[in-house]
């Protein structure tokens, strides 16, 4: 780890984790950094990128979301990419994923869509999830207002739990109605797959840089409240898609992990599980990163080398 990665992770884990955390702590570390500033800390988006926002009406009400579009769009065929932010279903916002959705858009001149999900411990599981798969359905009802025909899902971390399980719900709607499109692709940045926490990497890699042990069982508990007349158990397919029955028929996917990371194995364990079910399926380790990675880019360069693998698939994808 270098040593500007060492001192932004020893000031993140200097933060307190009240617990149970009020209402105030959790505004404040939810609250969106002011542009100039987000683009110092967390890297900057190419100047041809547009961004909007929108809003995507659903039973519980309408969800915001980021749209980044490329004022230097070729006008070629390319994916609308919906995004889920990370965050342990706790925290996160739009800004902290402007990096990875603008530089996507800006190599491919995709159209992104990044969703504003509601958080836990105010809306616990399953509701981030519902949110994200009633956005991505809009989405992929409404794909050729966005100019294409291809819908792919991807997230970091918690967003890679959420688009996987997205994922699931897609092909499971697939399968019941023959006229629903396919979704093109899965693209999960070191997901957590697995909210039993028993990959053995938890354990390994329990007092890891920007994650430890400590910090999941942390947003477990806000995410899965135990007690509740509504509580989900950690191995419920609803929350935890290692343990989904069937695999088969699912979107290809590229997954992405950080050697560093106690959900590393979370990452591999599902790409087995994956290619088990004859899902085409590419797993990518960088060794040294830790997890978050990719929300850090000033920091660590491995970020800017994942760009490039997930531009290249999008490509890959446009061109098939």
């Amino acid at each position: 780890m270098n040593r500007r990665t060492r001192l932004l992770v020893g000031f993140i884990r200097r933060l307190p984790r009240p617990d149970p955390p009020s209402q105030r702590y959790l505004a404040g570390l939810r609250r969106e950094l002011p542009q100039p500033l987000a683009r110092l800390v967390l890297g900057r988006v190419a100047p041809s990128v547009r961004m909007s926002e929108i809003h995507i009406p659903t039973q519980d009400g309408p969800l915001r979301a980021r749209v980044y579009r490329n004022d230097g769009d070729s006008g070629k065929p390319a994916p609308l990419v919906v995004n889920f932010h990370g965050g342990g279903f706790v925290f996160g916002n739009l800004t902290t994923t402007d990096w990875l959705c603008g530089n996507v858009t800006a190599r491919m001149g995709a159209v992104v869509v990044s969703v504003d999900y509601r958080l836990a411990p105010e809306y616990p599981a399953p509701v981030p999830f519902l949110d994200c798969w009633r956005a991505s359905s809009w989405l992929g009802e409404h794909a050729a207002d966005f100019g294409t025909d291809q819908v792919v899902v991807m997230g970091e971390s918690a967003g890679g739990n959420l688009a996987a399980l997205v994922a699931l719900k897609w092909r499971d709607r697939c399968r019941a109605d023959p006229a629903w499109p396919q979704l093109s692709q899965q693209i999960l940045i070191y997901p957590a797959t697995d909210l039993t926490l028993s990959s053995a990497s938890i354990a390994d890699l329990g007092e890891a840089p920007m994650l430890g042990r400590r910090q999941l069982h942390w947003y477990g508990r806000r995410y899965l409240p135990q007690g509740l007349v509504t509580s989900i158990a950690h191995d419920d397919p609803q929350v935890s898609p290692l343990f989904a029955s069937d695999h088969g028929d699912l979107a290809p996917a590229l997954i992405i992990a950080a050697g560093q990371d106690p959900l590393r194995d979370d990452a591999t364990r599902y790409a087995e599980v994956l290619s088990k079910a004859d899902v085409p399926t590419r797993l990518v380790t960088f060794p040294e990163a830790i997890h978050g990675f990719m929300s850090i880019p000033m920091f660590e360069p491995a970020a800017r080398e994942a760009l490039d693998l997930i531009a290249e698939e999008l490509l890959g994808l446009v061109t098939r």
